[in-house]
């Protein structure tokens, strides 16, 4: 037995060292062999495509002043037009409150006059009671307030007649030619505005 195991062994061997052996497989195409570049030489070429020439930097600079110039420009006209915005705003606030001021002291000039008219009749009657003291206090307080709106009564009497405050519905001969002698109506003002002419009486200067 011992004799057939070494015969099979041996012939195993021989068998492997008949077999061929694969051939070693070069590659056809050779890699190509670049050629290396100095540091040096590198960082020129990196350094002269990086770096700006003088024209470029030239141009840059002109962009960059036409660029600020121009925003400039924008911001000084938007701030002015702001400002002008604002004051317009504020005039026609100011002009809407004015005409709504005057309006509503127009409306209550009627009762002013009623007021007036009153103690006007209470004085010529001799009246001088408690009612006639809360008439004169009530006409007061109205005066008081809308003269912190700007209401101001417009002179007459004893007045040189002024067609731009006064209207003149009679004539009475003598006098002072074109002198108030007579209010039938006050006239009233709202700074300088009229609100309503006052209604008069004048002399002729003529006798009759």
């Amino acid at each position: 037995m011992k004799y057939k195991r070494k015969r099979v062994r041996k012939i195993m061997e021989n068998r492997h060292d008949e077999a061929p052996q694969p051939e070693e497989i070069k590659p056809e195409i050779a890699e190509e062999e670049l050629p290396e570049a100095e540091p040096e030489q590198v960082k020129e070429e990196a350094a002269a495509q990086e770096t700006p020439t003088q024209e470029e930097w030239a141009e840059a600079l002109k962009k960059t002043v036409e660029e600020r110039d121009s925003y400039k420009d924008s911001y000084l006209r938007a701030q002015a037009e702001f400002q002008n915005f604002k004051r317009r705003n504020a005039a026609a606030r100011a002009e809407a409150f004015e005409d709504g001021s005057r309006e509503a002291i127009a409306a209550a000039l009627p009762a002013i006059d009623n007021l007036e008219l009153a103690l006007k009749h209470a004085e010529a009657a001799g009246e001088n009671g408690a009612m006639y003291d809360g008439v004169k206090m009530t006409l007061k307080l109205l005066l008081d307030a809308f003269g912190k709106l700007g209401l101001e009564e417009v002179p007459a009497l004893g007045e040189v007649f002024d067609p731009e405050k006064h209207n003149a519905v009679m004539r009475e001969s003598g006098g002072e030619e074109n002198v108030i002698c007579e209010v039938f109506q006050k006239g009233y003002k709202v700074k300088d505005k009229m609100l309503r002419y006052a209604m008069v009486k004048v002399y002729s200067g003529q006798e009759e």
